[in-house]
């Protein structure tokens, strides 16, 4: 059966032909930097994604342009690898090359921009190499402006990235630290910056506390020491350098300096080097010393601050105070103060008491004195508080009178206004708190509508300032006096009316207008008024006068007539001229609809219309002795523009037209300057509502915009409807310099406004391009074939440079050309080729324009010499340059298939090198004829040649799994790899070690791991305890086999778990009965005999399951294909075979 199979598979099996491929892609791009750099020092490196590398290369020293050349598709990294400090970006690129939609497939550049240099430091501690975390540098340039800011790491080490050329300053700061050198200079120029020295911190703030009995002491000495055998590497700063007067320094100890806590306890060492010290403590008041715990305390300042774990605490006194009227003012005198509801002490004449026997603690005192009143005050007393704060007066009594008896007085200020009732004699007190109070009489609405009001109405305290003033309130009646002036004599019967503004009064109040032109009015209660003469026909200058007379009488009250009144009917806002029949005139602005105006004289007036209305009515005429209203409607309107023109020219006109009308000339004004040395000119044309009309402007020298402006008049005027600009037109006068004749020359608008204007030099070079819109920027280029012409600084002027050509000859070791060389052209203005050698091994590059050129050829196998070259090309110059390529490495060539024979494409090989050669790894793809060429091979290595890893998913193994190369001094070809797709099932077979008897009773039960509660599948087990599942999908998924039954249902049952992610697993579970239970002879007999061979052979299948199931696999597609074929004599056996293979996937 196994002799029969091979010769069937050697039947079907197929030689392909290698499909060699010579395709090539460049990946390139430039190395870009804003300032100048050594291109070459950058290098671009080409990686696989496992990081293997491929291929590098470095900038063109004169551009920095880079090539790399691809034989492979797949997936890559390219890498930028500058020196250290120098930062590109990007950094990398992740490349899928695929061949059409790639950046490098489509020749599209891949830059790494230079961002700048790195400038590395250190800020250390006075004295040492090593410094301190969490510094803060800043990088400053010019003028101290700030433009990089980081902070220290560990050892003090800082670092800026992305820095141009420049001088710099460093400063470093911290927020408690002081420097010792805070700042520093850096110079960038084409390398990171170098520094001198280092910034260096001249020492760190040691902090603690001081506490007696839980309160916070201050005037505790703390002295500072070290050891006489150590010094400290720099004197501390901010300390007294001598003992406290009355200390004695411990014998093994030197004196640094000392510090005094303050009141909140606290006390600080601002600067102190890194060393070792002993802190101690010394308190000593005027009469006594107080212990002090610890005694003293050992600690070491690192790179940083110190701050005393555990407090230090003052160990086993009369405090004064003084009772104030308020926080600034006097002492209260004979005031009596209570301690624990006992009298404690009496104040002085300044108020001043003392407490004896005090012991530290929390205390209230209460005070008592005459006139005043005090809130109980709590006090903490402790060492560190030997005079309390002082005790002031919380509420005082005032008192006063108000006219009328039992009436109140309302306080406010405090939180709540309160009231205080006079007795009979209108006396009235209150005790208030200190503070700023007012007091005013109180008064009902029904007494404040009756004009009732008190002099004076309110009264404003400060307490307790003002606790002694007299307050005192009276009621009050007011009068009011004033005169009428008139236009001219008032006459007889004039009146002036007295109105209540509000309610409280029930009749006017009329006043006779005295000859001498006054009025009076008296006897009024307090409220607001209005007065007004009786004649509505005349013009007064504020019409009715309004008054509010609140506690004071009102006088010199004037109604003053301005003139006669005359209504105003308008259909628009105009402005009318009224002339008086005695020549004097007078200028009204009259709104749109009904309006009022005054005229200052009487008589009769012509009303004259003047602005940008032409109305109907005409002649009309007004008297003020027979008032009536005027009426006006306009029919025509006024619309206006204005051209600003660049130039004051002498031919400009403004025409307008209306359909079905003639051209109408607008007249125009004198021009007028305008800014930016413009010219202004103004225009106004009148036109009935609602027409259409087109405005064009005409000039022989100016360019207009817009040329013309249509518009629809409105029912109104528009001074500024209509604006022009009037621009000079522009020229562009050219030259090719040396001259030269025949070239194109093409202006385009670059705002696209304008249409590309196009003309040719002539002979003698010139060429002139005109007028044109002088707002517009324009672009022009010259083309002439054969040449480069380079725009010099004004517009429109040209150099002219005859193109060059270089010719690149490459030929190997023996001089035989050599074809299919990338070379790689850079240079010149903006030039680059990249281009293969012919079959010649020659390569052209014409048109080239003088300057100098990059030149690098690349093979992969292959090293040049030269392997790159400068190369300087003059004008109109011819360059021929010969390369020679040796043959450094070699290929495996050879195919990729199924066992049928039938190509596979997309498969991906890798070579690893062995041996002496191992790190060395080489890959390719193989294409969709099944060719591939693993290029690079280095002569003498060995390499193992298998699929590369994780890369074919659509591929589980190849046979022989690897093959040996062993590489001389030739191409390896004809190599050939048979892969076996990837199957999507698994097989799981098993069998169950028992006794036979225990077989007939027992199943196996299949669950997924992530739902143990839902079964798969139950089966019964087959002769001699062999089993086998349904097939799994090879998903990955973990599953569980369990065994079920048994006799008596009791036992012990093995489990076994597994994931689905191979083509076959075979299983083994146990199964022990817990008692022995009778076993049919006859049964175990039976199966015994049949299970032997059975078991055997299953054991076969199952240590060689990977290569039997391999096996079956193909050899059943190969038998359908055939079957197939013979069935369907049209369809060829690559065809079969495909469809067999898409239905098994």
């Amino acid at each position: 059966m196994y002799r029969t199979t091979l010769y069937i598979l050697a039947a079907v099996l197929t030689i392909t032909n290698l499909a060699k491929s010579d395709e090539v892609i460049g990946c390139g791009g430039f190395i870009r930097s804003t300032v100048k750099i050594n291109y070459s020092r950058v290098e671009v490196k080409l990686l696989t994604k496992q990081g293997s590398h491929k291929y590098q290369t470095e900038g063109a020293p004169n551009n920095g342009y880079y090539l790399i050349p691809l034989y492979d598709k797949g997936e890559y990294v390219l890498k930028v690898e500058p020196p250290p400090g120098w930062i590109f970006e990007p950094a990398s690129v992740d490349l899928r090359i695929d061949g059409s939609t790639d950046p490098c497939s489509t020749s599209k550049d891949i830059d790494f921009v230079f961002k700048g240099f790195s400038v590395t430091g250190k800020v250390v501690s006075h004295g040492l190499e090593e410094g301190p975390a969490g510094v803060t540098v800043e990088l400053q340039g010019t003028g101290n402006s700030v433009l990089h800011t980081t902070v220290t790491g560990a050892g003090g080490v800082y670092t800026f990235s992305k820095i141009l050329p420049g001088d710099y300053s460093l400063v470093a700061s911290h927020p408690t630290w002081a420097f010792k050198e805070a700042k520093l200079s850096v110079k960038v120029a084409d390398d990171n910056g170098r520094i001198a020295r280092h910034l260096a911190v001249a020492g760190y703030d040691v902090r603690g506390e001081v506490v007696g009995e839980g309160d916070p002491v201050r005037g505790v000495h703390f002295v500072l020491t070290t050891d006489s055998a150590s010094r400290p590497t720099a004197t501390p700063e901010g300390c007294v350098k001598s003992a406290p007067r009355g200390f004695a320094l411990p014998a093994g100890l030197r004196l640094v300096c000392h510090v005094t806590s303050g009141e909140d306890g606290q006390f600080v060492f601002p600067t102190v080097a890194p060393g070792s010290y002993r802190l101690l403590p010394f308190y000593k008041a005027e009469r006594i010393e107080f212990d002090m715990a610890p005694k003293q305390a050992a600690f070491s300042v690192g790179h940083g601050s110190y701050r005393f774990p555990d407090k230090f605490q003052v160990q086993g006194f009369s405090v004064s105070g003084k009772v104030l009227e308020s926080p600034s003012g006097p002492g209260v005198a004979q005031a009596e103060v209570y301690l624990g509801g006992a009298k404690a002490a009496t104040t002085d004449a300044s108020g001043g008491f003392q407490l004896e026997n005090m012991k530290a603690g929390q205390y209230v005192l209460q005070v008592r004195a005459g006139g005043m009143a005090f809130d109980p005050f709590p006090v903490r007393v402790s060492p560190n508080t030997p005079e309390l704060p002082p005790i002031t007066a919380s509420r005082f009594e005032v008192c006063g009178t108000i006219e009328g008896g039992g009436r109140r007085v309302v306080v406010e200020g405090g939180a709540e206004p309160v009231s205080a009732t006079a007795d009979a004699r209108g006396r009235f007190c209150a005790t208030l708190e200190t503070g700023k109070y007012v007091l005013r009489p109180f008064l009902t609405k029904e007494e404040e509508a009756a004009g009732l009001r008190f002099v004076p109405s309110e009264l404003p305290l400060v307490l307790p300032s003002a606790k002694k003033a007299d307050v005192s309130f009276v009621r009050f009646r007011a009068e009011i006096q004033g005169t009428v002036v008139c236009v001219g004599k008032c006459g007889s019967g004039l009146k002036v009316f007295l109105r209540a503004a509000g309610s409280g009064v029930d009749a006017d109040v009329t006043a006779e207008v005295k000859s001498d032109e006054s009025f009076s009015f008296s006897g009024l209660v307090v409220g607001k008024y209005q007065l007004s003469a009786n004649r509505p026909d005349w013009c007064w200058e504020h019409g009715d006068v309004k008054i509010h007379s609140v506690d004071r009488d009102v006088s010199n009250v004037v109604l003053r007539q301005s003139g006669f009144k005359m209504a105003i009917s308008s259909s628009h806002a105009t402005k009318v001229q009224m002339v008086h029949s005695d020549g004097a005139s007078q200028s009204l602005s009259v709104s749109a609809g009904s309006s009022t105006h005054c005229l200052s004289k009487k008589g009769v007036y012509a009303v004259k219309t003047v602005g940008c209305h032409e109305f109907e009515e005409k002649n009309i005429l007004f008297d003020t002795t027979k008032p009536a209203m005027v009426i006006l409607t306009a029919s025509k309107h006024s619309v206006g523009g204005v051209v600003v023109a660049e130039e004051n020219v002498t031919d400009l006109v403004v025409s307008a037209s209306t359909p079905g009308a003639a051209v109408v000339s607008v007249p125009l004004a004198n021009p007028v300057p305008h800014a930016e040395n413009k010219f202004l000119y103004r225009f106004a044309v009148m036109l009935p509502p609602n027409a259409n009309v087109e405005i064009v402007p005409r000039s022989g020298r100016l360019l207009f915009n817009p040329p013309t402006f249509k518009l629809l008049v409105g029912d109104d005027c528009s001074k500024d409807e209509v604006r022009f600009d009037g621009r000079i037109g522009l020229f562009v006068d050219g030259r090719i310099h040396p001259p030269l004749g025949g070239v194109k020359v093409v202006v385009r608008d670059l705002d696209g406004h304008q249409p590309e204007v196009e003309t040719v030099s002539d002979a003698a070079g010139k060429f002139l391009v005109g007028p044109l819109d002088s707002e517009s920027k324009y672009d022009v280029q010259a083309t002439r074939e054969g040449y480069v012409l380079k725009p010099l600084g004004k517009l429109g002027h040209f150099e002219a440079f005859k193109f060059a050509e270089v010719n690149v000859a490459v030929v190997d070791a023996a001089g035989r050309a050599l074809s299919g060389v990338l070379v790689s052209l850079s240079g010149g203005v903006d030039y680059r080729n990249n281009s293969r050698t012919r079959e010649d091994g020659k390569l052209h590059f014409p048109n080239l324009s003088p300057g100098n050129y990059f030149l690098r050829p690349m093979m992969k196998e292959y090293r040049f010499t030269p392997p790159s070259k400068m190369v300087a090309v003059g004008e109109g110059a011819t360059v021929d340059v010969r390369v020679t390529g040796e043959r450094v490495a070699f290929s495996c060539m050879g195919s990729v298939s199924s066992i049928t024979g039938e190509a596979e494409a997309g498969v991906a090989l890798e070579a690893l090198g062995t041996g002496s050669c191992q790190g060395h790894q080489e890959e390719a793809q193989s294409d969709p004829g099944g060719a591939f060429r693993i290029r690079g091979l280095l002569p003498g290595c060995a390499y193992r040649l298998r699929l590369k890893q994780d890369a074919n998913p659509h591929v589980e193994r190849a046979a022989p799994p690897e093959r040996l190369l062993q590489v001389t001094s030739s191409d390896l070809t004809d190599v050939r790899v048979i892969v076996f797709r990837f199957f999507g099932q698994m097989d799981v077979t098993g069998k169950v070690v028992t006794e036979a008897r225990n077989l007939p009773s027992l199943k196996v039960r299949l669950v997924a791991d992530d739902a143990p509660e839902q079964t798969v599948h139950v089966g019964q087990l087959g002769p001699g305890g062999f089993f086998l599942l349904p097939p799994l999908a090879r998903d990955g998924r973990s599953y569980c086999l369990q065994l079920e039954g048994g006799p008596g249902g009791a036992g012990t049952t093995g489990t076994s778990c597994f994931r689905a992610n191979s083509s076959h697993r075979h299983l083994s579970l146990s199964y022990a009965p817990e008692a022995p239970q009778h076993i049919d002879h006859d049964v175990v007999a039976r199966s015994s005999l049949l299970a032997l061979p059975v078991t055997v052979a299953l054991l076969v299948a199952c240590y060689h399951s990977s290569r039997i199931l391999g096996l079956v696999s193909d050899l059943v597609g190969v038998l359908r294909g055939l079957a197939k074929g013979s069935e369907n004599p049209t369809g060829s056996p690559l065809d079969s075979r495909r469809k067999a293979k898409a239905r098994r996937t």
